[in-house]
């Protein structure tokens, strides 16, 4: 970065305090092209409804447009981490934008574990009680489906902690 001041710790943290600036600046980081604002508009509707940007109504769509046109781009641009073309209504990242992944770390896809846990649990749950009302008309022992589910759930749980760790080794050290 020839020439260009360094993005401030406080001014990187002010401007990530706010959850559609994060998703602004991922967003970003991820296009290979300038993005449309309206296409952010809906991903953040979207991500905040926990649902599909098709499922975005309307009035929904054009309250967090008018957000990010009045606020969040205009707090991207003045830290500059982004460049706004007000004719075509596109959002670029700035070659200063890279300074936040010091911050964020690196984009990795995030993992629903408590429902992916909740769904073991609930499967391997069935499966002890399909053995045990069975009885013995099963060839398996309970045990054996037991000592199976623990297993699992340990597997499970065992992948978790890993992404944690790595999840955490991802940040500067000052953020740990």
């Amino acid at each position: 970065m020839s020439g260009e001041t360094p993005l401030a710790r406080d001014t990187a943290f002010g401007v990530m305090s706010n959850s559609r600036r994060r998703f602004i600046l991922s967003t970003l980081r991820e296009a290979d092209a300038p993005v449309e604002l309206m296409r952010l508009a809906r991903g953040i509707g979207a991500q905040e409804a926990g649902t599909s940007p098709d499922d975005i109504d309307t009035a929904e769509q054009k309250r967090i447009y008018v957000s990010l046109y009045q606020t969040h781009i205009p707090t991207l641009e003045a830290a500059g981490l982004v460049e706004y073309d007000e004719t075509e209504r596109t959002v670029a990242p700035t070659t200063s934008v890279t300074e936040t992944d010091r911050y964020l770390g690196p984009i990795a896809p995030v993992v629903p574990w408590p429902r992916f846990s909740g769904a073991t649990a609930g499967v391997t749950g069935l499966a002890l009680v399909g053995a045990a009302l069975a009885g013995s008309a099963v060839a398996v022992p309970t045990t054996l489906v037991a000592t199976l589910v623990v297993g699992l759930l340990t597997v499970v749980t065992a992948a978790q902690c890993l992404d944690y760790r790595r999840r955490a080794n991802t940040r500067p050290p000052e953020l740990r």
